[in-house]
């Protein structure tokens, strides 16, 4: 039996062979199978898209991970996820990233928390926190208790 929310969808899924197309274009600016996030925001600025949906392509692209490396990996799922609101959280973490760094971003296509989506988690040295259903408030404070 599949785990959904009991409340209606609030967002469309980016339809597949969109990410599909968008995984190719983050294959051209990766180095050595790392797509850096702030690369990955100017793609998506000069194409008008939203940097979310290019990393909810990485998930889709094995080779490909986002980077630089950091000690804290926030990991949000952009699998059923993304019906409800996975893409708003990732958005909120591209602006958050380029005001402060400190982490880094891995779109994973599952969590396994589909009944609380949107899902994230965050490891580092503290463990991992997990954040279902998650919120941007919810995860400015966790990063900022986690990251300081």
């Amino acid at each position: 039996m599949t785990k959904l929310p009991t409340r209606s969808p609030t967002h469309e899924d980016v339809p597949i062979g969109r990410l599909s197309s968008m995984g190719l274009e983050l294959e051209e600016i990766a180095d050595d199978e790392v797509v850096a996030i702030d690369a990955l925001a100017e793609l998506a600025e000069d194409r008008g898209r939203p940097a979310s949906h290019y990393l909810a392509a990485v998930s889709l692209a094995t080779d490909l991970k986002v980077g630089p490396d950091a000690v804290t990996s926030v990991r949000v799922c952009v699998g059923t996820c993304q019906r409800y609101g996975a893409l708003d959280m990732l958005d909120h973490l591209v602006t958050r990233w380029g005001k402060s760094g400190g982490f880094v971003i891995a779109p994973v296509s599952c969590l396994d928390q589909c009944d609380k989506a949107p899902a994230c988690e965050i490891h580092g040295p503290h463990g991992k926190l997990v954040l279902a259903p998650t919120t941007a408030a919810g995860l400015d404070e966790a990063l900022d208790s986690l990251t300081s």
